[in-house]
């Protein structure tokens, strides 16, 4: 009888663990009051404030963000995400779905060459970061991100500068830009 009782426990816990393992957190980006951002990538990472937090996914409709005394609530309920957050001192409340993927581009998508599938891996905070960098250095505020490759050491995002989209090189990491330079040629100028 005990090792019934056992059997049925371990495949119940299996049964519960692969549930847990197949089902991923949305891609998704939200404010939160008390200056809290929260942002995941399309392979499930999530990121606190721009720093790495832990996903825990509780079922297909249900996952938890939790890092830094913060915990994030994301429920998906019929293609719509509700974000909420408990932080420290009891603090709460329901976070403001900046950008997420729609229930109809969350399809499979088609095969990326590896370095756009780098774009992907760069935080929003970090891209944010340059076009508000790049936007300071060119006095100009039409600025788009053009491409982001993950790196160790600094992330690097170009951005377009103007109508001519004019390429600027920004180097972050966490937020915090390290370089910004002009890609244009102006020795031709």
């Amino acid at each position: 009888m005990k090792a019934q009782v056992l059997a049925a426990s371990v495949s119940l816990t299996v049964m519960l663990l692969a549930g847990a393992a197949f089902a991923k957190v949305p891609y998704f980006a939200a404010k939160c009051p008390t200056d809290i951002s929260v942002e995941t990538d399309r392979s499930g990472r999530a990121y606190l404030n721009g720093k790495r937090a832990t996903v825990r996914s509780q079922n297909a409709n249900y996952s938890e963000i939790v890092g830094g005394g913060v915990t994030i609530s994301v429920a998906k309920n019929a293609g719509e995400l509700i974000v909420s957050y408990t932080g420290k001192n009891r603090a709460n409340g329901v976070c403001q779905v900046v950008e997420q993927e729609t229930v109809e581009s969350a399809a499979p998508e088609p095969a990326k060459p590896e370095a756009t599938k780098a774009y992907d891996d760069v935080p929003k905070r970090d891209k944010q970061a340059c076009l508000s960098a790049v936007k300071r250095k060119t006095h100009n505020p039409k600025v788009v991100v053009i491409d982001a490759v993950s790196s160790e050491a600094n992330n690097t995002v170009t951005v377009g500068v103007g109508t001519e989209k004019a390429p600027w090189r920004c180097l972050v990491k966490r937020g915090r830009v390290a370089d910004v330079m002009s890609q244009t040629n102006e020795g031709g100028l």
